[in-house]
């Protein structure tokens, strides 16, 4: 059927550290926000996840968007889009966000944290490996799905390596948003193998204005670790991206942004992303100074000179396609999530037929939909054949990544 719906609400949820949603937009006019269940350290001792719940406010938005007039809280969302969405399928989860965790080993001046630092990196988050668990038990996973850890810091956050364990199993990919303070190997795996992207807000390039606005003298190790991360990513350079916050009148001027692309360029960064400071943009989003918006313009051209990429990102994507300073321009230059990683995590597939003849698929997704089978088939039997030299058989005929069928 087609109407107006998003991905997000389709498939996706979010764990925050005050409860759990349905969907991570709150800059549009609707302002987003839908929670389905909240959550207090302090008298949520023993916290369930009802997955019931949240099916119902799920399908209830949907069938109202159905009808054409679309749920209050949705209204003016840029994710928003008029196709054929799946009609009669049991919905299953193919995009989760974590920040249900608020620890972290930085105290940018921008976070909602920095309000009451010592509070935020003591509290007492809900553990959510039970509750993946629990979702895996009831088959609520989509094969093929990308998760995003938002933060609190991965390398502040217990269950971590458990969580993408887990969803490993499923072919998930990975966006991860890290301070860069410390380095993780989970990262630096998942972008050696293309199926990670690794976002680091470093908002600056020099020490002094890194101290400023982070809060702690950590500026050399962040960088070292940029540079190693993108070594790692050498094969997949467009899955690394360092992004600048626009701070007004902290470094909200082109030579503080000339700085950072330098350092990005000398780290082996392809692609910055351009940002501007979430809730200076949520109270003057009718207000923004136009020199703001002049130095967007900077920065793309300067970036353009010193063989960079740039791109847009969240808010900034708002800012500049929507209201008073809306320009098309922008638009081929909207940071996607994803992107990339459907590029490299849905493999090319190949199957053998009984007579010998091979046929070639874009991705996992093409090769289930034209062999009339599960996206979980073909990537288990191809995982199953991915590293073994007596390929194993499914409908008859073989199906690897590679083009060898020895």
């Amino acid at each position: 059927m087609k109407y107006k719906s998003c991905s997000l609400l389709m498939g996706g949820i979010e764990f925050r550290y005050n409860g759990i949603a349905l969907c991570q937009r709150v800059d549009h006019i609707g302002g987003g926000d839908i929670v389905v269940q909240t959550y207090d350290d302090k008298t949520d001792k023993d916290f369930h996840f009802n997955i019931d719940t949240f099916l119902e406010k799920q399908n209830e938005i949907i069938e109202q968007n159905k009808t054409g007039k679309i749920y209050h809280k949705c209204v003016g969302c840029l994710e928003l889009k008029e196709e054929e969405w799946p009609d009669g399928e049991d919905i299953k989860l193919d995009q989760i966000i974590f920040h249900h965790w608020t620890k972290c080993n930085s105290h940018c001046i921008y976070c909602y944290t920095n309000k009451d630092k010592k509070y935020f990196n003591t509290r007492k988050s809900y553990k959510i490996f039970p509750i993946l668990k629990e979702l895996a038990k009831k088959d609520k996973f989509r094969f093929g799905g990308l998760c995003c850890f938002a933060g609190g810091e991965i390398s502040c956050l217990k269950e971590f390596k458990d969580i993408v364990n887990l969803l490993d199993k499923y072919d998930f990919s990975y966006i991860f948003n890290s301070s860069c303070v410390q380095f993780e190997r989970i990262v630096e795996e998942r972008l050696k193998k293309g199926n990670g992207v690794l976002i680091v807000s470093t908002d600056c390039g020099n020490r002094e204005l890194h101290k400023k606005i982070k809060q702690v003298d950590t500026f050399n190790a962040v960088w070292k670790n940029i540079a190693r991360y993108s070594k790692a990513a050498k094969d997949h350079k467009d899955m690394i991206f360092t992004k600048y916050i626009v701070l007004k009148d902290i470094n909200d001027n082109e030579q503080a942004i000339t700085e950072f692309l330098q350092m990005s360029k000398n780290c082996g960064i392809e692609t910055v992303l351009m940002e501007i400071d979430h809730y200076f943009f949520l109270e003057n989003r009718n207000n923004v100074p136009k020199y703001i918006i002049d130095l967007f313009y900077f920065a793309f051209e300067k970036a353009k000179e010193m063989g960079l990429n740039c791109k847009i990102y969240s808010n900034a994507c708002v800012l500049l396609l929507q209201g008073q300073w809306a320009d098309e321009f922008w638009r081929p230059y909207v940071f996607v999530s994803g992107d990339g990683i459907e590029k490299y995590s849905q493999r090319r597939v190949y199957k053998k037929s009984e007579d010998g003849t091979v046929e070639e698929y874009y991705n996992i997704t093409e090769a289930a939909r034209e062999n009339n089978l599960k996206y979980s088939d073909i990537w288990k039997i191809c995982e199953k054949n991915k590293n073994s030299r007596r390929k194993k058989v499914l409908n008859g005929n073989i199906y690897s990544y590679s083009y060898d069928f020895r």
